[in-house]
């Protein structure tokens, strides 16, 4: 899509100008000509560099609930989308999602659907979010359909806030402890060894061990960091690129002793609460089991849920295959089947949703408790090994008087 710059007169003959996003300039003029404005000019944007380095940002979970919430407050108000979403770019912090509402405020006065136009700008606004908003549009509860968007976004916020918090202290610790390392075997250690071997002394072999490693830092040290991120980034590339190698990676994160069963109740959450929303608001249950799918990250139960929306195709009740499934829970399938059977399966789904996020928020505390002794015990042996690497050479300095 490019951008074009353009200057048009409406039917009292006052100028207006604008930008607008179209494939080429036919489709600009045909724009233009459904808002009834009269081309005067019309260019394609060149744009610069620098203007594509500042374009470059994040918008957050928070972002998006207070934009969905502020919209949905809006058009219960009764004011024309076009305009709800111009007031909304100016109340926009980051510059793409202020970037990304402009456009959509320009599509729509251009003749697209809200949901339309979000499509445009996937990377902000996933499929779960256009779908959820088009069953609006078409029930006529666009403000209910926002409203619950923020509501699942706010949720999104809370999972992920509440990981990470669980992973920041050992991080924070993990960091310190390779740092101090790094400082002992590059200024202390070999100061110490210089001095001991002036003496005549030979070195323990912990000791030898770390000069080794002081050896190679000092020596090669950008070489190791080089090779380090070449590594870390090489691999998610490889991850973001192969569909295979991620199935490969997530297959090992599901079964991982402790961190495993975190990153399946998590997945399960999410895929009930969208698949119950998604439901609640109309749209079909294959759909409904495709979008569950993309919005998940996981190949493992991304590829569950596909194999299931087929199945479920051919006739089956999504309650059988989800049976079969190595990575949900008994209980899930259960549910579904009960859900099934009364014809309350969004009801249902929103209740495993409930169970399976307090069960996370315990996986949360539990992985936090555990951690934290193990962390200790990773840097008291760390710290024992370097105590000893470090005093072991001195006391034997002392009987070499």
């Amino acid at each position: 899509m490019k951008r074009y710059n353009y200057i048009a007169k409406n039917d009292e003959g006052k100028k207006q100008e604008g930008i607008l996003e179209a494939e080429n300039k036919d489709a600009v003029l045909e724009t233009l000509r459904k808002k009834s404005l009269s081309p005067i000019s019309v260019r394609e944007q060149k744009v610069s560099l620098i203007s594509k380095i500042n374009e470059i940002g994040h918008v957050s979970s928070k972002e998006k609930v207070m934009i969905s919430k502020e919209l949905a407050t809006l058009v219960n108000a009764g004011i024309p989308i076009s305009q709800a979403m111009h007031i909304m770019e100016d109340q926009a912090e980051s510059k793409m999602m202020k970037k990304a509402i402009g456009e959509i405020a320009n599509d729509i006065e251009g003749g697209f659907s809200l949901s339309s136009a979000m499509e445009k700008h996937k990377h902000i606004f996933g499929p779960l979010y256009v779908n959820m908003i088009r069953a609006g549009e078409v029930g006529g509860m666009l403000d209910k359909a926002l409203e619950k968007m923020a509501e699942e976004e706010e949720k999104n916020h809370e999972l992920k806030a509440k990981i990470r918090g669980a992973m920041a202290y050992p991080m924070v610790i993990m960091i310190a402890l390779i740092l101090v390392v790094i400082y002992m075997i590059t200024s202390v250690i070999p100061q110490i060894a210089v001095v001991f071997t002036e003496m005549g002394g030979d070195l323990p072999g912990s000791t030898k061990f770390l000069m080794g490693l002081s050896d190679i830092f000092r020596s090669y040290g950008i070489i190791v960091i080089v090779a380090v991120l070449g590594l870390f980034f090489g691999a998610k590339k490889l991850l973001a690129t192969s569909r295979d190698i991620r199935y490969m990676w997530h297959q090992l994160l599901n079964r991982l002793p402790i961190f495993g069963k975190l990153v399946r109740k998590v997945n399960v959450a999410r895929f009930t609460r969208t698949l119950g929303s998604l439901l609640s608001s109309g749209v079909a249950v294959i759909e409904s089991l495709q979008i569950s799918a993309d919005t998940l990250k996981n190949e493992v139960f991304k590829k569950e849920i596909l194999d299931a929306a087929i199945k479920v195709e051919g006739g089956s009740t999504l309650a059988e295959p989800l049976k079969k499934s190595k990575v949900f829970p008994s209980m899930v399938s259960h549910m579904i089947s009960v859900g099934e059977e009364t014809g309350t399966l969004d009801a249902t789904l929103m209740k495993v949703t409930d169970f399976f996020e307090k069960e996370v928020d315990h996986s949360v505390k539990n992985l936090s408790s555990i951690l934290e002794p193990l962390l200790m015990i990773v840097i008291g042996l760390g710290a024992g090994f370097i105590v000893i690497s470090v005093i072991t050479p001195i006391y034997q300095m002392t009987t070499l008087f």
